[in-house]
């Protein structure tokens, strides 16, 4: 079987059509952005869309809304689809804050362990730059923990998704000016075979639509990580390094909420004292905790160390899964790959990392036990009726630019080692 990859690109601008699908306490509004190839696969995508959104309606109960655009293209070789979030500079103890104000009493967020804050500032391990500042060297790392200045903005700040900020009970920077701005966009390649209907198993050579679908509007909901934007300006592998440029990484809003989960046990020694740290560094042997880092979540929660100085996964993502062709058993939906023929499955790991970064979970969502297919779903939310048939989607002309400096894209591999 073959699996495809998550990888960044650039953010775009785009015209887009509207439509609408609500569910629950959470909306989810699906922009149309216009769909190709033929009408079938056209009505398909969007049902496919529709399908995912109402899945995350049902287990999301912040009673917010949240706009996505959607489509499909003819996209490059080998790009199966890309994903965009919006996002906006929030300060860690403001974040900190909506997350006490609105958690529930699952038990994810009765037990969770906020990091501690000196003068609003988080620590943690992280890499070291090259260049004087205008590079991070994945080789190396250090303990960060500034608390004051200019270069404590990495400290003090996250990049938060703005759907994020919504499930906190914040205010998107937008909101004031474009109600209708998006908070993320996904587009899918017309160039690959899909297939719609997980019920009775995965087609050979397509891949799960609705899982895709879920896993996509995951990341536009705050399945983030700012290792990856390290990784990416990282020696020896990373592509956008600055050639020499200075660049102080100290001074920008880099890591995610999610960060603030991502632990270590500190195998190096880099922080003072002992027990596990946050540790957001490429390459780490990080995992998510609710607990300040003394256990993974469910026995297994293991980040993904970067596409391209740490494991080859993106650091959004899970752990990649084992076994053979990376096609074995995941951790839960936001794995880094999705192989042919291959169904998604939602589970409690992935709602207990949204239920910890600011969402709240629907009671009969909770439980470490929790696992749902995307056929489950599938029946659920088109045999319900709660899909919008494709001709209620409305027309409307509307502006799009992401706020947020990563996309990431999917693309199929042709490695032999992913055959």
């Amino acid at each position: 079987m073959t699996k495809f990859k998550a990888l960044l690109c650039g953010s775009v601008a785009m015209v887009s059509l509207a439509g609408t699908v609500g569910a629950n306490a959470a909306t989810i509004v699906l922009v149309d952005q216009g769909f190709g190839g033929s009408a079938q696969q056209q009505a398909q995508m969007q049902q496919g869309f529709k399908i995912a959104a109402a899945y995350w309606g049902s287990v999301l109960t912040n009673n917010v809304t949240i706009r996505l655009g959607v489509g499909s293209a003819a996209l490059p070789t080998g790009v199966i689809g890309s994903t965009g979030s919006s996002s906006m500079d929030y300060s860690a103890s403001a974040w900190e804050a909506g997350v006490n104000a609105t958690k529930s009493n699952s038990a994810v967020d009765s037990n969770i362990v906020l990091p501690t804050l000196n003068n609003g500032a988080a620590a943690f391990v992280t890499n070291g730059s090259l260049f004087g500042g205008g590079g991070i060297n994945t080789a190396t790392q250090r303990y960060d923990n500034q608390t004051s200045g200019d270069n404590a903005i990495n400290n003090k700040t996250l990049a938060v998704n703005t759907a994020n900020v919504k499930a906190i009970g914040g205010t998107a920077t937008y909101a004031s000016t474009n109600s209708q701005q998006l908070d993320g966009q996904i587009q899918f390649s017309t160039n690959f075979g899909f297939d719609f209907n997980p019920t009775d198993g995965i087609s050979a050579n397509t891949f799960d639509f609705i899982g895709v679908a879920i896993h996509e509007i995951g990341h536009a909901l705050g399945f983030v990580s700012g290792v990856d934007t390290l990784d990416y300006f990282g020696a020896p592998n990373g592509p956008g390094m600055f050639n020499g440029a200075f660049y102080n990484f100290d001074q920008t809003a880099i890591f995610s909420p999610l960060d603030m989960f991502r632990y270590s046990n500190d195998p190096n020694n880099v922080a003072p004292g002992s027990g596990p740290v946050l540790d957001l560094s490429v390459g780490a042997p990080s995992y998510f905790s609710i607990d300040g880092g003394r256990t993974q979540f469910n026995g297994d929660s293991r980040f993904a160390t970067g596409a391209y100085n740490g494991d080859g996964g993106q650091a959004s993502h899970w752990k990649d899964a084992t076994g053979a062709n990376k096609c074995g058993p995941q951790i839960g939906i936001m794995d880094p790959t999705f192989c042919y023929a291959q169904r998604g499955e939602i589970t409690a790991t992935d709602l207990a990392a949204f239920d910890a970064i600011g969402f709240n979970i629907a009671n009969d969502s909770r439980g470490t036990d929790y696992l749902r297919t995307t056929a489950q779903i599938y029946n659920q939310f088109t045999n319900a009726g709660a899909v919008p048939e494709p001709a209620t989607w409305a027309m409307m002309l509307m502006g799009f630019g992401l706020i947020g400096n990563a996309m990431r894209r999917r693309k199929v591999s042709t490695s032999v080692t992913f055959a």
